[in-house]
């Protein structure tokens, strides 16, 4: 790329340069010698009007021309470039200029005769003839310096497009270069190397831009990666190795398969089948081919349904649920992935609200959407925590205690069902005051693109 985008800017500053001034000066040089043309022809015209109207005052009736006036009018016409034939009324020759520049001097253009008249008499007939003198010398000289002076500043003006044309390209080429060579370190795996923007190219400052952030953003999910990596070894890690101890120490004898044992055994097992089950939830909601069995539902029956399954498994903590501001709207969904979101969105609530505590549920709508918030006085989130609570496996509670912190996966899920109908899940929290979620979903999956109906 060093060498390509920089000799291709060159080369085409270099190529439309070289033909403007190319055409410029063909078309300079063209008129030049067009005009110098027309201005010899006119000149040569009007001093041959001159010869005509000396010759016919110089005639005189009785004694025609002499040769004094004769040699007089062809001085004139040497100075003027011109050389002439008089002849007289029988076309005979009577005087001839050329002769007395010889013959290797003589002009090559020969003009047609014209009459002579004098008191409307024809006198005689006149031929001029378009010499070679000095005079014309000059003029063809100067112009011939006026080209070479033309040509000659073509010259220098191609070294300073040269100079120039490369300083641009230069200028160009370079910010795309730095570019590139930071996308190839991102490439090899240096996701902390940056594009230095420099610069007033709005273009080359976005596409700088554009590529720190994607490189923020392979970071950044190439942290959670490592964390999601690292929380799945951890999830499977702790039921497993309980359960091996305890089998091992009956199996050894030390201890007796009681109730209890077999009981916490069991405990575990159903920890890594919740774990397991929530990870096909995860993966059938983020499934691009998700198939959504769409119907017309009312939203407020489906978040009483949630409330009462939550309240169930949160009934042992002093915390009250505000239902009052669901109201009743009907949208187009699947009941049972919407009631799946409600459900993980309450459980999270009641998880991590203190008692005494309240959680309320509003719902509202705009022309073509359906709003639902759902708030808590809960411990809150930080704000350095929010942009990734929606991620796999994240958990802003430290405590690896699934009671406690849970997997890390109702939020995501939420989110993918979420998205799949074509709406948005946010969040605004502060800490020790509590959170709010916020679900906009469309009255119709009309309205979003990324939904894939099932036909019956």
């Amino acid at each position: 790329m060093n060498k390509g985008i920089r000799r291709k800017l060159l080369l085409s500053f270099m190529g439309v340069a070289l033909i403007s001034l190319l055409t410029i000066n063909l078309l300079m040089n063209t008129a030049m010698s067009i005009l110098f043309s027309d201005y010899l022809e006119n000149q040569q015209t009007a001093d041959a009007q001159i010869l005509k109207t000396e010759l016919v005052a110089s005639y005189t009736f009785h004694t025609g021309w002499t040769e004094e006036s004769l040699m007089v009018i062809s001085h004139f016409a040497m100075t003027r470039n011109l050389q002439f034939r008089l002849f007289g009324l029988n076309s005979e020759l009577i005087w001839d200029s050329g002769k007395m520049v010889g013959d290797q001097n003589r002009g090559s253009r020969t003009g047609s005769k014209v009459p002579l008249l004098k008191n409307g008499v024809k006198v005689g007939e006149l031929e001029t003839i378009a010499g070679t003198s000095q005079y014309y010398e000059h003029e063809q000289q100067f112009l011939a310096l006026f080209n070479n002076l033309l040509w000659g500043s073509l010259f220098f003006v191609l070294v300073g497009v040269y100079f120039f044309s490369r300083y641009i390209s230069n200028g160009i080429s370079a910010p795309l270069l730095s570019i590139k060579d930071a996308a190839i370190r991102i490439q090899k795996g240096n996701l902390k190397h940056r594009v230095s923007i420099e610069g007033n190219d709005e273009e080359i400052v976005e596409v700088g831009t554009a590529l720190n952030h994607l490189a923020e953003s392979l970071q950044e999910q190439e942290n959670l990666r490592k964390h999601l990596t690292a929380d799945i070894a951890h999830e499977l890690r702790t039921p497993l190795a309980i359960v091996q101890s305890h089998i091992e120490a009956i199996q050894d004898g030390v201890w007796e398969p009681t109730p209890d044992k077999l009981k916490l055994c069991h405990e575990q097992i159903m920890r890594l089948v919740h774990l397991v089950s929530d990870l096909e939830k995860l993966a059938d909601a983020e499934n691009p081919m998700l198939k959504l069995k769409p119907e017309a539902v009312e939203i407020s029956h489906v978040i009483h349904e949630a409330a009462m399954s939550v309240e169930k498994l949160w009934a042992h903590k002093n915390i009250r649920l505000d239902l009052t501001g669901v109201k009743p709207v009907i949208l187009v969904g699947d009941p049972k992935r919407l009631l799946q979101v409600f459900v993980n969105l309450l459980n999270n609530a009641f998880k991590f609200t203190p008692e005494p505590g309240t959680i309320r549920v509003a719902v509202s709508e705009e022309t073509d959407w359906v709003l639902t918030e759902i708030s808590d006085t809960g411990i809150g989130i930080s704000s350095d925590e929010l942009p990734f609570i929606f991620e796999r496996f994240y958990r802003g509670e430290k405590s690896r205690n699934r009671k406690t912190g849970g997997a890390g996966l109702g939020l995501a899920i939420v989110k993918a069902i979420v998205e799949a109908h074509g709406g948005q899940v946010s969040v605004k929290s502060e800490m020790q005051k509590g959170s709010t979620f916020t679900v906009r979903l469309p009255k119709s999956l009309k309205q979003s693109a990324s939904y894939v109906l099932q036909k019956s």
